[in-house]
């Protein structure tokens, strides 16, 4: 049975990377990108547990689980704080603020699924059922082994925002690495890889004038290569973001969703698994 779980989040990333881990692990994800949003979805849905941002628009972390603590249909739902700040009293403060717990800043699904379904009942955790034999199955999903030997490199001048890309590639198993410049980009030509994956945001200059070179300058390298184009929105015009001759195998837009990703990344890895 799947856990119903909120999330109040206002940065699209990270929302996007929860929900993305909640649905791998068998649960069903909601969403809230405000504080005055998150509590009118948590009376109206009454979630099994709920993934609270400390800093929020509207109404902040604190004043969310306030007013959810005060209200006998809601009080009892566990209420977690997610916070990028470093919590330096074992979260003591955060409890008497009134929430049940917080959770870590890694993002990696060994760590937030377990933490985070220590507040669930044994029932709504992310086991699957016991087999016909009596043994109970991992409870993390786990991604055939070939996959680790698929590397992938990702080209992105701003690679802040590429905690989505990473979690995915790590649950599905593939390798990784990142090229922020082009002394980067240049050491890893170096290396075979199976699979590149080019944040073209057009808004930023950065993308406009790292990628083009790095593409042309590695291009012999990594000819043959698939490559995966995410672009800033549909529709971006590509002219200047690719040398002549680069051709992309697939180009995706942002809001870029974790499913459509992974379903990029295992059709364009087909034939390096060959």
């Amino acid at each position: 049975m799947a856990a119903r779980v909120l999330i109040v989040e206002d940065n699209q990333a990270n929302m996007d990377l929860m929900c993305y881990l909640l649905e791998a692990f068998g649960h069903q994800p909601l969403g809230a990108y405000d504080g005055e949003q998150g509590v009118a979805a948590a009376r109206a849905q009454r979630p099994d547990l709920i993934i609270c941002d400390i800093h929020l628009p509207r109404l902040d972390g604190y004043g969310v689980v306030a007013r959810l603590k005060a209200d006998p249909a809601t009080a009892a739902i566990p209420v977690l704080a997610a916070s990028a700040l470093p919590v330096s009293d074992g979260g003591a403060a955060l409890r008497a603020a009134g929430f049940d717990g917080h959770l870590p800043k890694s993002l990696e699904p060994d760590t937030l699924i377990p933490s985070l379904e220590l507040f669930l009942p044994p029932a709504l955790r992310g086991h699957a059922p016991a087999t016909a034999d009596g043994q109970a199955p991992p409870a993390q999903p786990t991604a055939p082994p070939a996959r680790a030997a698929v590397r992938v490199l990702l080209l992105d001048a701003a690679p802040d925002g590429g905690g989505l890309v990473a979690s995915i590639l790590a649950h599905y198993g593939y390798a990784l690495l990142v090229a922020a410049d082009a002394e980067q980009a240049a050491l890893c030509a170096r290396q075979p890889f199976d699979l590149l994956l080019c944040d073209a945001d057009t808004a930023q200059p950065r993308h406009t004038a790292f990628l083009p070179a790095v593409l042309q300058r590695c291009q012999a390298e990594w000819e043959g290569v698939p490559l995966v184009l995410i672009t800033s929105a549909d529709g971006d015009a590509l002219d200047g973001l690719l040398p002549p001759g680069v051709t992309p195998s697939l180009v995706l837009a942002h809001p870029l969703e974790p499913q459509q990703l992974a379903a990029a990344l295992e059709t364009c890895t087909n034939a390096a698994l060959a």
